[in-house]
C-alpha cells in the first residue's frame, strides 16, 4: 500500500513539475534522462507528503490542480505569512495564492456579505477571533475536514470539526528600556499594576493595550484573563484600567512604545513583536517579557469554507500549515508553533513548549479558547471596561 501511495504522488509531483513517468511503471526513461527524472521522484514523492497521508491524497491533489488558485482572507500580515506561502509554492509550484489581511472580525463579515450575494469569497479563513469562530461554527460555515494531521497536532487545537489551529501566540509585555530603569522593566502583571498606580502621575496615558471594544481579537484577550483570574481578573484592570490609553494595533502600540509615547504595552501580541526586534537599533530602546503571573495565548483558528471555490487547495493548504515542515514555517514568520514535534532550535523565536516551560508549567499559561460565555456575556463586559479604561465606543 505504501508504495502504491508514492507511486500516485511521484506521478502527481512530476506532472506538476512538467515530467512524464509513463505508467508509472518500469519504462526506460529517454537516454540521459534517467537521473534527473530518479531525483525529481525522490524530491516529490519523498518529502512532499508523509507516508501516513491517506492512499486517495493523490487524488486531492489531482483536484487542486484544476482550480483556479486559493484566496485566503486573515488577520495575518503579509511578513508573518512569506515562510508559509514559499515553503507551500514548493511543494504546489502551480497554485496561486493570494491573501487579503483585515481585522479579526472583518474576514467574517466579508465573507457572510460575499456569500450572501454569490460572490467569490474565500477558500480559507485564519483569524485570531474566539467569539466570531463560534458564531461561524454554529452557522456550519465551515467545512467539516478530518486533516491527516489531526492526531499530530493537541485535541484542544482542533475545537469543533473543521476547526483547526494554524498558531498559538503569546501576549506579552512591551516596555521602553530608556525610560524605565532595569529594575522597573516589568516581568508581571501585578508589578506593572503596582508600579503605576504607586505614580499615577509618571503613568497615566503613558500605559496602552488593545481596546477591547474595538474588535473580536482585543476582546478575546482582556476577556480570557478576567476568566482565568490569574493575575486577579477585575481586580487588576481596575487598577491600571484607569491609567492606560487603548489602542486598537499591535504595530501602532509597538511604534509609540519605541518614540517614547508610552513606557509599556501590555498583552500586545508576540506576532507583531518578535520579527520587528531584528530592526537595527529596537532593541536598544525596547525590551519585551512574558507575564509571569498569566500569558495570554491566542489560538490563531483556521478553516476551509464551505463556499470555497478552490476546496481542495484550501485543503493542502490547512495540511501543509499544520504539518511539522508548517507549523516550522509560521515559527519562522514569527508566530509561535504548538506541534510537540517542533524543537526551541528550528525555529527563531518561541515555540508553545518553549513558553510553557520558560513560564514554569502551562499552569502559568491563560489559553484563549472558545468558551461559550465569551459569546453571551459580551455586552456586560464591554460596557463595564469601558467605563474602566475610559473609552468613548
Amino acid at each position: 500500500m505504501k508504495n502504491s501511495i508514492t507511486r500516485w504522488l511521484t506521478a502527481v509531483a512530476l506532472a506538476a513539475a512538467g515530467v512524464t513517468l509513463s505508467g508509472c511503471g518500469s519504462e526506460t526513461a529517454e537516454p540521459g534522462a534517467t537521473n534527473s527524472i530518479a531525483a525529481a521522484a525522490q524530491d516529490a514523492a519523498g518529502p512532499l507528503y508523509p507516508d501516513y497521508y491517506p492512499a486517495d491524497y493523490a487524488k486531492l491533489v489531482g483536484d487542486a490542480k484544476k482550480e483556479p488558485g486559493l484566496l485566503i482572507y486573515s488577520n495575518v500580515a503579509e511578513y508573518n505569512w512569506r515562510e508559509i506561502l514559499e515553503g507551500f509554492k514548493k511543494k504546489h509550484p502551480w497554485v496561486k495564492v493570494a491573501t487579503l489581511d483585515m481585522g479579526p472580525s472583518e474576514v467574517f463579515e466579508r465573507y457572510y456579505a460575499e456569500i450572501s450575494t454569490d460572490k467569490k469569497t474565500a477558500d480559507l479563513i485564519v483569524s485570531s477571533a474566539p467569539d466570531a469562530w463560534q458564531r461561524f461554527i454554529a452557522k456550519g460555515a465551515q467545512d467539516e475536514y478530518v486533516s491527516p494531521e489531526s492526531d499530530k497536532v493537541p485535541e484542544w487545537s482542533r475545537p469543533f470539526p473543521g476547526l483547526y489551529t494554524l498558531a498559538t501566540d503569546p501576549m506579552i509585555i512591551v516596555y521602553n528600556k530608556l525610560l524605565l530603569k532595569p529594575a522597573e522593566y516589568p516581568q508581571r502583571m501585578r508589578q506593572l499594576a503596582a508600579m503605576a498606580t504607586a505614580d499615577p502621575g509618571r503613568f497615566r496615558n503613558k500605559l496602552t493595550t488593545y481596546d477591547a471594544s474595538s474588535h473580536s481579537f482585543a476582546y478575546a484577550i482582556h476577556w480570557s484573563v478576567v476568566d482565568h483570574g490569574n493575575p486577579p481578573g477585575w481586580a487588576l484592570m481596575e487598577k491600571i484600567g484607569p491609567l492606560t490609553r487603548p489602542e486598537s494595533g499591535g504595530s501602532t502600540m509597538l511604534d509609540k512604545v519605541m518614540g517614547g509615547e508610552y513606557l509599556a504595552a501590555y498583552y500586545t501580541s508576540g506576532i507583531t513583536v518578535f520579527p520587528r526586534m531584528n530592526d537595527r537599533g529596537r532593541e536598544r530602546i525596547i525590551g519585551w517579557a512574558l507575564p509571569k503571573d498569566g500569558t495570554p495565548m491566542m489560538l490563531r483558528g483556521m478553516a476551509v469554507t464551505k463556499a470555497a471555490r478552490s476546496p481542495h487547495t484550501a485543503r493542502l493548504m490547512l495540511d501543509y500549515m499544520l504539518s511539522h515542515e508548517g507549523q516550522v514555517a509560521a515559527g519562522r514568520g514569527g508566530m509561535t508553533p504548538y506541534r510537540p514535534d517542533v524543537a526551541a532550535k528550528e525555529v527563531p523565536y518561541l515555540t508553545y513548549d518553549a513558553i510553557a516551560k520558560r513560564l514554569g508549567g502551562e499552569q502559568n499559561l491563560i489559553m484563549i479558547g472558545y468558551d461559550p460565555d465569551m459569546v453571551t456575556e459580551y455586552r456586560p463586559f464591554i460596557t463595564r471596561w469601558n467605563a474602566l479604561f475610559k473609552t468613548k465606543r
